[in-house]
């Protein structure tokens, strides 16, 4: 194995402004989880049509204009994510207060206008506690290193990453690869630098776990217009705290003898903020005599201002003599950044629903959302330079990675519910969710965005398709009811650690399909008055 005796300290602490916006950021803001009342869960979220509901005014905010009574609800779940591993704190079951909301009825009592509702509600729009985790990978002797490599050729030359004008140029992650002697430099006669060496791997560890979430608050004005017309609005405030850890390590292959040495890094993230939302809603029955419903929704996009910080370590196993002229078996080095801000704007979003009752005894609804993800937009308050302007001008290379690598989302929901005693109800719902990515879709590290320069991680998982399967049981008396639900998610990704382009831009590092299948077990107690 080489040894390389550099005259470093063993613990680097650099401050750089760290963006880690990138389109898998976008995707997370831009999807939203199956959340709410258990019974607005039962029924696979499949309520925007038939309304009543506390949680449809996150979706179409007309339908708590069929209330015709006061209404005051909270929920809590139990999730599991059976292939979890306790972790960094995080367990496989985890606890959530979801929902909290009211709606006050206000019967105006004529022959037109016959309520105008009031409401407001709590949930948890994206529930980020998970875990992802892959042992033993092969690499094929391919190494994260080769990445720090590709990222030290910058405007068709070679970076000399021992001076601080050209450590400007290339990512943090690429910086701390050199100081821990992962990339060994290579010079022609004249001291010239004419690329780096990197290592080659054996097999990888990975494990990333996630925790906090986005809360949403969700204030409503609704109003039914002689019970064929209900129109409604909403305006969403959104709480952003989220946390990630990264541990990842390489078995790296020393060329002398084929042992292997362990190479690790680190990456922690905090990201928070704030964001507001507009939805319209309208539900009409057109036919007097009939109880179908049609309804329509429009979502704006959500403005999020958000603040992320991260903090980078690396260590390696080549030596070094430190200051005081003392062998180290290793060399480890950390990014302690600042924070840093940028603004995020999801996609518009569009709601189709259909309902209809059956006597007393039968609801059924049925619809369909579209949001086009590769619309999502990041921009920065404060940048200057000639590609982005002070002002908040948009990242136009990130956004063209978004229009090449993101689709348009569909999701389909379908619900019923069963009244099967008095005040005795069971539902049943479906789920579904298209793939946000393009299957060839990657990290993509070599652009003009500014949020490349400053990115601490090589890794992304492409998402799967979501499957949700649900069922519901309800007990209703004159005030008070409880409603029960069970939701069971099934979704696979496709997990690389590192993006090494073939001619075709195709990865070489084979993907790690990882399971992210959870159960979801809610209670819903509220009063109705």
């Amino acid at each position: 194995m080489k040894t390389l005796k550099w005259m470093v300290p063993g613990l680097l602490a650099v401050s750089l402004p760290l963006q880690a916006q990138d389109i898998y950021k976008m995707e997370m803001f831009s999807g939203e989880d199956l959340n709410g009342t258990a019974r607005f869960v039962g029924m696979g979220g499949a309520m925007s049509g038939l309304g009543a509901d506390i949680s449809t005014m996150g979706t179409n905010p007309a339908g708590m204009g069929l209330y015709r009574r006061s209404d005051v609800a909270l929920t809590g779940s139990v999730g599991v994510q059976p292939n979890a591993r306790e972790f960094f704190d995080i367990n496989k079951a985890r606890a959530s207060f979801d929902q909290l909301g009211f709606v006050y009825s206000a019967p105006m009592g004529g022959d037109g206008l016959k309520f105008v509702n009031f409401g407001f509600n709590y949930h948890k729009r994206r529930n980020m506690k998970n875990f992802i985790g892959a042992d033993n990978v092969s690499t094929g002797g391919l190494s994260q290193s080769w990445q720090m490599m590709d990222l030290s050729y910058v405007n068709t030359g070679w970076l000399d990453l021992s001076k601080d004008d050209d450590r400007e140029y290339t990512t943090p992650l690429t910086l701390l690869g050199y100081d821990t002697q992962m990339l060994e430099m290579q010079t022609d006669a004249d001291g010239k630098v004419t690329g780096y060496l990197p290592v080659d791997a054996d097999h990888y560890n990975y494990k990333r776990v996630q925790w906090g979430g986005i809360q949403q608050y969700d204030f409503n004005l609704s109003m039914n217009w002689k019970d064929r017309i209900y129109a409604g609005l909403t305006f969403g405030v959104h709480n952003v705290n989220v946390h990630s850890y990264t541990d990842y390590s390489e078995m790296i292959i020393n060329p002398a003898d084929n042992s292997l040495h362990e190479y690790y890094t680190t990456n922690e993230e905090a990201l928070t903020g704030t964001g507001y939302d507009l939805k319209l809603g309208v539900i009409i029955r057109p036919v007097e005599e009939s109880p179908l419903r049609l309804g329509f929704a429009v979502h704006t996009p959500t403005f999020y201002n958000l603040t992320s910080s991260q903090y980078l370590y690396m260590k390696s196993p080549f030596s070094h003599v430190d200051n005081g002229g003392n062998d180290i078996p290793y060399t480890e080095a950390g990014l302690d950044p600042g924070e840093n801000e940028y603004n995020l704007r999801t996609p518009w979003r569009f709601n189709f629903s259909m309902a209809t009752t059956v006597g007393n005894y039968l609801a059924l609804n049925a619809e369909y959302e579209y949001s086009n993800y590769s619309s999502a937009q990041v921009r920065y308050p404060s940048y200057d330079s000639y590609y982005y302007y002070t002002g908040g001008e948009k990242d136009r290379a990130l956004s063209d990675e978004a229009k090449r690598f993101m689709n348009g989302v569909s999701t389909v929901r379908l619900g019923a519910e069963l009244r099967v005693a008095k005040g005795a109800y069971v539902r049943a719902g479906y789920n579904y969710v298209s793939a946000p990515f393009k299957k060839d879709a990657y990290l993509n590290l070599f652009t003009a965005s500014p949020s490349y320069y400053y990115s601490n991680n090589t890794d992304y998982v492409n998402l799967g398709a979501i499957n949700r399967a649900t069922l519901g049981f309800g007990l209703r008396g004159k005030h008070f009811y409880a409603d029960m639900a069970y939701q069971y998610q099934i979704q696979k990704g496709d997990l690389y650690t590192f993006h090494l382009g073939d001619d075709a831009d195709r990865n070489r590092l084979s993907a790690k399909t990882v399971d992210l299948n959870r159960h979801n077990v809610m209670l819903t107690l509220g009063y109705k008055f």
